[in-house]
This record gives structure tokens, sequence and C-alpha cells, in this order.
């Protein structure tokens, strides 16, 4: 299955990192699905999302955050993340469904092939993949 890869410096102002914020770092770790399904001539819009939040995150920790394909419905597709540490601990992991809809009319439609045929390329997600 394809996947992303997004490393980020973990911020804040207090003496550990917010949920909230976590939820912003899963948000921008899934910026290339969105940009990738565009190019499919949809667009994916956030439908549900759970997280386990399992260890606490400092500021300044180092985190990478893992985003793969997972599941395909008619519809929507689900993306699984997880964020990993620099002490390579686990602290979060989440699901993330995503529909797909017509950009114009803004109904569900159909998960486009482009996007199905990731679920069999166990690659990072690269653009070049995508067949016009």
């Amino acid at each position: 299955m394809a996947y992303t890869e997004r490393e980020i410096i973990a911020e804040s102002d207090f003496y550990h990192v917010s949920n909230v914020k976590l939820y912003e770092y899963l948000d921008d770790a899934r910026s290339e699905w969105y940009k990738y399904s565009i190019l499919a001539g949809v667009e994916s819009v956030l439908v549900h999302i759970n997280a386990d939040f399992k260890k606490e995150i400092f500021p300044k920790d180092r985190l990478k955050i893992r985003t793969c394909l997972e599941r395909l419905g008619n519809t929507s597709y689900t993306l699984k993340q997880t964020v990993i540490n620099q002490r390579n601990e686990q602290v979060v992991s989440a699901e993330a469904v995503l529909a797909t809809i017509d950009r114009l009319k803004r109904t569900k439609v159909t998960v486009p092939d482009d996007i199905r045929r990731l679920k069999a390329n166990p690659s990072i997600l690269d653009f070049t993949l995508f067949n016009r």
C-alpha cells in the first residue's frame, strides 16, 4: 500500500504538546493525499477521525508521521497514521476516513481508480505514478 512520511518538530508553549495540536500535525501529514486526490479529479474531505494517544509528546520532540492507505470503500477510503518519536516510540495511532466528492457539485463520488491503484503499490506516494 502507498504511504507518505512527514517529519515534524513538536512545538508548544507548555510542558507537553496538546492533543488538539496533534490533530493539526495529522492533518498536515495528510496533505499529499489531498493533493493527489485533486489530481485524480476529486476532492477528499475528512469525514471521521479517531486517535489513540499512547505517550506524551514534549516540545522539540522529533516526530515522524507515516500515513498509509488502509482500506477502500465505494465513496471513501481510510488512512492509517502512525506517529513515532525520536526514541522510536509509537506516540499516536490514528485512522482518518476521507470521502471523495465532486469538486463542483459537492456530492460524493466513487473513489477514482488512480487512488484505488495505490492500494497495490507498496511504496511512498509519488506524483509520477499518477496516470492521466
